[in-house]
């Protein structure tokens, strides 16, 4: 995802997108966790995105931010999961392990962390969604998202 389209509310060229309501935190946090499960058949392809809000940058509007993704983290802890960014400019959107394709019909859980970030009040989750068959559209259940401190 080279676009930098992609990193604001509108003009952006994917075939569809999902935008989150805000959400406002009444403690500030300093992490932030997506999991949701869809269907994606290997025509098609989705990337998570993040806009941060916090109090000291009200007026100064931020742009949306792509989760690491799997080939962009190092297992640190032996768990199976990446917890540790390689570089923040190699940042692709994927979910933090592989999830390959879908079966008919079969939803597959994804997960999507960043860890380390300035402290933040607020946040909205952004999908982007792409692909080469129409007919064969990510689809999606199950969508949280957690703040942590």
């Amino acid at each position: 995802m080279s676009d930098s389209r992609s990193n604001i509310v509108s003009g952006d060229p994917h075939a569809s997108v999902y935008i989150s309501k805000k959400v406002t935190l009444l403690q500030p946090a300093s992490s932030l966790k997506v999991i949701l499960s869809s269907y994606r058949h290997s025509s098609s392809d989705f990337r998570v995105l993040y806009k941060l809000f916090r109090s000291d940058s009200s007026e100064v509007d931020q742009a949306y931010q792509l989760f690491p993704g799997y080939s962009n983290l190092i297992d640190s802890d032996a768990d199976g999961i990446g917890d540790k960014v390689v570089d923040t400019y190699l940042n692709d959107g994927s979910s933090d392990i592989f999830v390959g394709a879908s079966s008919d019909d079969q939803f597959l859980d994804y997960q999507y962390t960043i860890d380390n970030l300035e402290q933040f009040n607020g946040f909205v989750i952004k999908i982007v969604m792409s692909g080469t068959n129409e007919a064969y559209a990510p689809r999606f259940r199950d969508l949280r998202a957690i703040a942590l401190a």
